[in-house]
């Protein structure tokens, strides 16, 4: 079985404190928590990949923790803080994880917040021509394109996105009728997420929209996270830890 995970939620500070925002409920972190989540925040990535990352930030900042990675990352899955879904075959495991979420383009990184991001990196350990690197600026084109183009207008689903793929339904203006065209008779949400599944364009729509995820172009979730927030609290947090 392969198994991907993804946060949840948004970061905040109160009084110094680091908390997630999930469905407008503040939730607290421990050293260890803030750890994994921030190891997993914009990455999406199987537990593995996830334990080797949490390891390396917990022996670089020296931060010890009575729980184990999997007990962390149980009681974050737990408090619905990260999300993991699972299948026989990678390609299944992503569909699973994203097949609900909403796809919300944040459209293009600021020179501020490119200085941030770019402070996060190095403070991370990041080689400086890595972070210049990843800072770069890319040109959107054909399906990528296509993703942010209609999401800046509608707000859509991952399997809707792969629906309208499938029927070329690009020129939808509105929400109202994106359930009459993309929508088959009869057909609801959890419906359609077991018939894309099987659909000609998934593989191609959801590798188009991890790659717009990773690169901050395209946020997957159910809300719209403030990058800027999100960044200046990331390098607060981090410097108290490495005071």
């Amino acid at each position: 079985m392969v198994e991907f995970l993804v946060t949840k939620g948004k970061l905040v500070v109160r009084n110094g404190e680091p908390l997630i925002v999930v469905d407008g409920e503040e939730k607290a972190l421990s050293k260890s928590e803030f750890i994994l989540w921030t190891s997993l925040n914009w990455k999406i990535l199987n537990k593995e990949s996830l334990e080797k990352e949490f390891d390396r930030r917990m022996k670089k900042y020296g931060i010890d923790s009575e729980m184990s990675f999997e007990q962390t990352l149980n009681r974050l899955k737990t408090r619905g803080i990260v999300a993991g879904k699972s299948d026989y075959l990678a390609v299944d495991a992503l569909y699973n994880l994203l097949k609900d979420l909403y796809v919300v383009p944040l459209g293009i990184v600021g020179n501020f917040k490119k200085a941030m991001i770019f402070g996060c990196m190095l403070i991370d350990g990041m080689p400086i021509d890595k972070c210049r690197e990843a800072m770069a600026d890319f040109d959107l084109k054909g399906l990528e394109k296509q993703i942010v183009c209609f999401s800046k207008r509608l707000k859509v689903s991952s399997a809707e996105l792969i629906r309208i793929s499938d029927k070329d339904l690009w020129n939808i203006k509105s929400e109202d009728d994106i359930v009459p065209l993309a929508y088959e008779k009869n057909e609801d949400m959890d419906s359609l997420g077991n018939f894309t599944r099987f659909s000609k364009d998934k593989t191609k729509v959801l590798d188009a929209i991890v790659n717009l995820y990773l690169v901050m172009k395209l946020a997957i979730c159910s809300f719209v996270l403030s990058i800027i927030t999100l960044i200046l609290t990331v390098t607060n947090f981090v410097l108290t830890l490495i005071k």
